[in-house]
């Protein structure tokens, strides 16, 4: 025996993890009351619906300051504060916290006393952690890699404070404007149990409500097996607030129940429930209890709960009962497998949703797009910073970045009122603040971290000084117009990549110096889209400086050395006026044609022409009845052209790029690119569209692509599921229920762009894409048309409870929104198929390479001295992964590390690509070996087997997944994610983020606390030996 134990001990140190979590095994209870069968039981839930940044900001909601109507009162802490004093006064009490973000900031306030009380109630069930996520995210907007991040934190967060009994189990998605396919099947594979959702098509409603289809199995995901596909759905038979006449908060002036009233409020609550069992098929009602914001005096709440659940104690027909949605779901289920229940089948979305017959809630995909895009750069950027701190980690370094700020930013961004752009100007605000801070926090360490990745002498102590050039769209960066300055661009890509590098500049010529396998770099000078004229905190450069930085190395680093010269050159293309030049680019590769008035006429990609019109327009807002908003898109009649010729048209061409410079107006500008390398099989359009001049009706900008030849997609057009599945959409059609599209004929057929929207000729095999740069409402209104809508400016509010008319301005004029679509087309089923270049150039605009520039006219930066000092190319791969393989997340874990391999086409996308991808991972880092490899969930708590399993069990699957590390291939099927937690032989070398707070002694909450408990296990060994 004593042999055993000590070879037990002995595998712990050979694997280098921990195979045996804890000694002291903490009980999940359910917490779930007794059912009553032959009665209907009645699930209150008691909840707080609490934004995260809506009519006031994150802190001001938390805090309970700020001043707006009827909400001023607004205060998460006081709703945390008394809920859990209520909790405990009575053990059948129930509540459920979905918002990590608040849940994290009260933590912090809180003495060990009571946390040690929010422990005891999260284990017993009495208290259950949902969704868990940092926020309730948006399911429109918002892109999967940001989704499955803010997940990931907030998970993480909850394991540290409440332990393993705070895993999320239940989706809770009640407020989001529609319900994405895509993000149930991310909930799916987040390992929950079900999906609680809010919001859909008033008709879709009402039809499920007569069907009795409020519980139903959602198939989130044809690329999957079924079990790993399907998940279990419900909606509540109402709305997530409190029955009318049952409000018990402050806010509230409905009357409390006494002994007096009880009988009658019982009667009238009956009658309620009455109504509300005929929607469901099984003997279960869930019934929300609370609102937003509600619970802040959770002793008037609770009591008077107390009290109806009392007076329904000896009814003949309900069992009223506190519950969660767990307890529901398992209720539910457990029936539906008793009873032989047949359960419908979801296959598609919940897009667009309409909450009457003129309130399509599809403005919000396109409101506030300088918001919507900045959230995009935000995650470009965490994802860079997160693999470049594991490398600085394993180089033994102790200066991790600090980039929870960063990842608690863009949790709080992926809020359903933040990305959606649905909340109050002040609070937009207050969101660009806390990402831009959290941004330039990062700063100073990723500069300090690329330099030590590119040093040549560890010891030495040169920093490159590298900040991001946020504002490069408006032609601003400090840096790129000194005299030196140096280019740092990390590739995220797992794949070898060439990128154009766009720089503002003032001067006409420059010498840059590159590595050594860049050869003589090209460069091309351009002007500026605009003279950007009306900023009036910054000095817009009046050029751009364009160059390729070739094959930069997948996670890796390449440096570039740039200097004025001030001799002549021809590198500077001045935009000239169009005379007899109608064609740019290769047009037996890729180019584009314009016509006489200089709008485009024909497009060539891959040597295969297509006549294209493409046009700005705008659709005028609805002058009566209900109006269009942040929420809703109404708009009064057909889209109207932004001009029929003109006002400009220059053009300039260098040896990278041809440019044609296209004034629409005063209020849009547009510069038509095609770049000549051979892997550049799309044509850019960067648009700059501001200041618009509105009257009554509002205006709301669209980008426009016509086939002006035959083609056919017979109502057919697709678009992205948050950046992942492709979504087929059928103009004017629903799968699930009737809908008479002559109502709103416009808004009702937009749907979701997150990155890409697609139109296809079955017949004649043909796909036209357009990508997008952030996520924008799109549609195919006619044959061969796909439109997109770039920038809205309205005059009214829509009623949707903000308030306050979407009317965004910056320095004293009408917003600017600078964007990029990118068109590219071609034969179905072909070597060059669309869809494969489609997703590989999605992937490289997410992720694009980040560009970071220095100050280098100080003289220990003169180029000599760089040179000398640093090398210019750091490689963190030892190859490419395959094009259909990537490396999703990397990223420093506790004392371990984060790692997610993503397979990116779905299956009959492409004859290779759609097979299964295998990833070997020996040999693969040139940094590091990885030692040990443990597969885990989604949301990287949880192994694969199963999280609430024996100590014995979680021993041997501790000891069976730590043999991984023998065997590095992963093999992925098509659109799997696979997440590991892994270890390394550079273990001891660098610094270890050990946790997010201090959590007292319970050796449950963290990997560390669990070593802790190895090593007290070998201390008793070694005392056992003395002993004998």
């Amino acid at each position: 025996m004593l042999k055993t134990v000590v070879f037990l001990v002995n595998l712990y140190f050979v694997f280098g993890t921990p195979f045996w979590p804890s000694l002291k095994a903490t009980t999940c209870q359910s917490g779930c009351h007794d059912l009553v069968d032959g009665k209907v039981n009645v699930h209150f839930v008691p909840h707080s619906h609490d934004d995260v940044g809506w009519l006031k900001t994150y802190d001001q909601y938390y805090n309970g300051t700020g001043q707006f109507d009827s909400i001023d009162h607004a205060g998460v802490k006081y709703i945390l504060d008394s809920t859990i004093q209520e909790l405990n006064k009575n053990k059948d009490r129930r509540f459920i916290q979905v918002e990590t973000a608040f849940f994290f900031k009260w933590w912090n306030d809180q003495d060990q006393e009571t946390r040690d009380l929010v422990k005891t109630l999260v284990n017993e069930g009495r208290l259950e952690m949902i969704n868990g996520g940092w926020s309730m995210n948006d399911e429109a907007a918002a892109h999967y890699h940001s989704i499955i991040d803010q997940f990931t934190w907030g998970f993480r967060i909850l394991e540290e404070t409440v332990g393993e009994c705070g895993r999320p189990k239940i989706g809770w998605q009640i407020d989001p404007f529609g319900h994405s396919r895509e993000h149930a099947s991310i909930i799916k594979q987040l390992g929950f149990d079900g999906l609680v959702v809010g919001r859909l098509d008033y008709r879709d409603k009402a039809k499920r409500i007569e069907e009795k289809n409020l519980d139903f199995i959602w198939n989130t995901n044809d690329n999957f097996e079924e079990e790993d596909a399907k998940i279990f759905t419900t909606m509540f038979p109402d709305f997530y607030v409190y029955e009318t006449g049952f409000c018990f908060d402050v806010y509230c002036h409905d009357q409390n129940i006494t002994d007096d009233n009880l009988e009658e409020r019982v009667k009238t609550y009956k009658v309620i429930l009455d109504k509300y069992k005929e929607y469901y098929k099984t003997h279960n009602i869930l019934i929300p209890m609370g609102h937003d914001f509600s619970y802040q005096k959770a002793d008037k709440n609770f009591n008077n709960l107390d009290k109806l659940i009392e007076g329904f104690k000896d009814d003949d027909t309900y069992n009223v009962i506190y519950s969660t949605p767990s307890c529901y779901i398992q209720a539910v289920k457990d029936e539906v497998e008793k009873n032989k229940i047949e359960l419908t089948v979801k296959t598609d979305d919940f897009f667009p949703y309409a909450s009457d017959v003129h309130s399509f809630w599809t403005g919000y995909f396109s409101s506030r797009p300088t918001s919507k895009r900045f959230e995009r750069v935000g995650n470009n950027i965490l994802q860079s910073a997160k693999q470049l701190t594991t490398f600085s980690r394993i180089k033994g370094n102790d200066d991790d970045v600090s980039i929870n700020k960063l990842r608690m930013a863009m949790g709080v961004l992926q809020h359903h009122d933040a990305i959606t752009g649905t909340e109050k100007q002040a609070v937009t605000d207050d969101y660009t603040f806390m990402l831009d801070e959290a941004i330039k926090e990062i700063e100073k360490p990723v500069s300090s971290i690329v330099s030590g990745l590119l040093v040549k002498d560890d010891s030495a102590s040169v920093d490159l000084n590298l900040v991001n050039c946020l504002r490069a769209n408006m032609s601003i960066c400090d840096n790129s117009k000194k005299d030196r300055f140096v280019v740092a661009i990390q590739n995220p890509l797992s794949k070898s990549v060439s990128h154009y590098v766009r720089l503002p500049v003032d001067n006409e010529n420059y010498k840059i110096t590159g590595p050594e396998d860049d050869g003589d770099i090209t460069f091309d000078i351009f002007d500026t889209i605009h003279p950007f004229d009306f900023v009036t905190d910054g000095e817009p450069a009046t050029k751009e400086l364009v160059f390729l930085a070739k094959d930069l190395p997948p996670l890796g680093v390449k440096l570039y050395y740039v200097e004025k010269i001030d001799d002549a050159s021809d590198k500077y293309h001045k935009f000239e006026d169009i005379a007899d030049v109608k064609s740019f680019g290769d047009d037996k590769k890729n180019g584009f044609t314009i016509d006489d008035d200089g709008k485009l006429a024909l497009v060539t990609i891959n040597g295969q022409g297509k006549k294209l019109q493409q046009d700005f327009l705008y659709y005028k807002g609805m002058a009566s009845g209900q109006a269009s908003g942040a929420y809703i898109f109404r708009p009064d009649g057909s889209a109207i052209p932004i001009n029929e010729k003109l006002t400009t048209v220059k053009y300039a061409q260098g040896s990278l790029v041809d440019e044609v410079y296209q004034v629409f107006d005063d209020e849009i500008t547009q510069i038509i690119k095609v770049y000549k390398g051979e892997e550049d099989s799309y044509i850019e359009f960067d648009w700059l569209v501001g200041n618009l001049q509105v009257d009554s009706e509002g205006k709301e900008i669209i980008t426009r692509f016509t086939i002006t030849e035959a083609f056919e997609n017979n109502e057919i057009f697709y678009t992205d599921g948050n950046g992942r599945q492709q979504m087929r959409r059928r103009r004017n059609k629903r799968s699930d229920y009737n809908y008479v599209y002559s109502e709103e004929p416009v808004s009702s057929n937009y749907y979701p762009v997150t990155n890409r929207i697609m139109i296809r000729d079955e017949t004649k095999k043909f796909e036209l894409a357009v990508l997008t740069d952030r996520p924008q409402g799109g549609s195919s209104l006619k044959e061969g048309v796909v439109e997109l809508m770039v920038h809205r400016r309205d005059t009214k509010d829509d009623g949707f409870g903000v308030s306050e008319v979407l009317n965004e301005q910056q320095y004293g004029k009408g917003l600017y929104a600078r964007g990029q679509h990118y068109l590219t087309f071609g034969e179905l089923e072909t070597e060059t198929s669309p869809v494969t270049f489609e997703r590989d150039l999605a992937r490289r605009n997410l992720l694009a390479p980040v560009v970071l520039v220095g100050d280098a006219t100080g003289d220990d930066l003169t180029l000599e001295k760089v040179q000398a000092t640093f090398n210019f190319k750091f490689e963190a791969l030892s190859k490419s992964l395959d094009d259909n393989v990537h490396i999703l997340t990397l990223e420093p874990w506790k004392d371990s590390y984060l790692l997610r391999l993503e397979h990116i086409f779905e299956k009959n996308e492409d004859a290779t690509l759609s097979k299964d991808a295998v990833v070997d991972l020996t040999d693969l880092f040139t940094q590091f070996k990885i030692t040990a490899l443990t597969p885990v969930k989604l949301g990287a708590i949880g192994n694969l087997e199963t999280s609430s399993v024996s100590i014995l069990k979680r021993v041997a699957q501790g000891f069976k997944l730590s043999k991984v590390a023998a065997d590095l291939q992963v093999t992925l099927k098509p659109m799997e994610i696979k997440t590991f937690v892994f270890t390394t032989d550079k273990e001891n070398e660098g610094g270890h983020d050990t946790g997010i707070i201090d959590n007292g002694d319970d050796p449950d909450t963290s990997s560390a606390q669990g070593l802790s408990a190895i090593t007290l296990l070998t201390l008793l060994v070694s005392v056992f030996y003395r002993m004998f």
